[in-house]
C-alpha cells in the first residue's frame, strides 16, 4: 500500500517558513518577498557550499523549501569560489528589483530561521566549509540576531 502524500502538510510547512522569515524582515504579511528572500539566500548558500554539506542541509528541509533549495542545482564546479562581498552581491542580484530588503537583512533573517529549524551542528558544519570572510558576515549579521 503506497503512502499517502500530504500535501497540505507540505504546504503549511513552507507558508510557516515565510510567514516566519516575513515578520523577521519586518514586513508582515510579504510572504511574496520573503520566498524570493528565502530562495536568493539559500541558492547563494547553496552554492558556496560543498555538495555533501547540501544534500546534508536539504534533508533537514522541510519538502518544498528542499525542492526550491536544489531547484537548478548543479554539483560539477561547487563549491563556487566567492568572498564575502561577492557573497552579498549575489544574494542581492537573486532577490532581484523588486525586493525591497537591503541583502544584509536578507541574509540574517534566513539564518535565523535556519538556527531555529536546522539542527546546530549541520549549522556548524556549513559555516565552517565558509572562507574565513563569509564566517565574519556570519557572526556579525546572523548569529547577532538568532536569539532576538
Amino acid at each position: 500500500m503506497s503512502e499517502k502524500i500530504n500535501l497540505e502538510k507540505y504546504c503549511n510547512e513552507t507558508k510557516s517558513w515565510l510567514t516566519d522569515l516575513a515578520a523577521y524582515m519586518h514586513s508582515p504579511g510579504r510572504t511574496d518577498w520573503s520566498f524570493n528572500v528565502l530562495k536568493a539566500v539559500l541558492h547563494t548558500l547553496r552554492d558556496r557550499t560543498t555538495v555533501e554539506e547540501v544534500f546534508h542541509l536539504s534533508a533537514q528541509l522541510p519538502v518544498l523549501i528542499r525542492g526550491v533549495y536544489l531547484e537548478g542545482y548543479k554539483p560539477s564546479g561547487k563549491p563556487e569560489k566567492m568572498n564575502a562581498e561577492e557573497f552579498m552581491t549575489q544574494i542581492s542580484n537573486r532577490m532581484g528589483p523588486s525586493v525591497e530588503v537591503l541583502p544584509a537583512d536578507a541574509l540574517q533573517a534566513v539564518f535565523r530561521i535556519l538556527h531555529e529549524k536546522i539542527s546546530p551542528g549541520e549549522m556548524e558544519d556549513i559555516k565552517g566549509s565558509m572562507p574565513k570572510d563569509i564566517q565574519r558576515l556570519w557572526d556579525r549579521l546572523g548569529e547577532s540576531q538568532i536569539n532576538v
